[in-house]
């Protein structure tokens, strides 16, 4: 997979399946939801309930069916976002971070972001990109800057430890 290029057609295709896979499960979960409150209603008050079971049998087998195929663009997904983050690690040789953990906070980032992404306002490559890129910058500021104040603090601890001598088990300020 080292040199798989990524199609954006193919990469706008399966966020839009995700997407769409995701919304229409959390509907008919919300469906199924109202129907099962409808049933305990009626039952309740001894009202014929039959139709609304069949209705509940019908959404819970839609909401397997949207569940496999939320789980299957899932997995298609991640795929895509596994090559996107991989081609761009190669790419950027960030110093401080290491291959594998940036590889899958690549992934990470981008399923976090995949809500927010509308393929009328842009390319899913272009924003993808944009989001690794942005957070592995994130990582090596971060990275850097720990690296720093970790010197600083050596260099800190050095200094006071000059300026002290102990004698009989005493520190005494030179």
């Amino acid at each position: 997979m080292k040199n798989e290029y990524l199609n954006n057609k193919f990469f706008e295709k399966v966020i839009n399946q995700f997407q769409d896979s995701k919304r229409e499960k959390e509907k008919l979960k919300i469906l199924i939801e109202d129907i099962n409150i409808t049933i305990n209603r009626k039952e309740n008050r001894k009202v014929k309930f039959e139709k609304n079971k069949i209705d509940l049998l019908n959404k819970q087998e839609l909401y397997q069916q949207a569940e496999r195929e939320y789980v299957d663009s899932k997995n298609k997904l991640a795929i895509a976002f596994f090559t996107l983050s991989e081609n761009i690690v190669r790419y950027a040789k960030f110093q401080l971070i290491d291959v594998d953990d940036a590889i899958q906070e690549g992934i990470m980032i981008c399923f976090e972001k995949i809500n927010r992404f509308d393929s009328r306002k842009g390319k899913a490559f272009n924003y993808m990109t944009t989001c690794i890129l942005n957070h592995f910058r994130q990582l090596y500021r971060s990275a850097r800057n720990y690296n720093e104040l970790k010197k600083r603090y050596l260099k800190y601890v050095q200094f006071n430890n000059n300026k002290i001598i102990i004698k009989n088990g005493k520190e005494i300020m030179y």
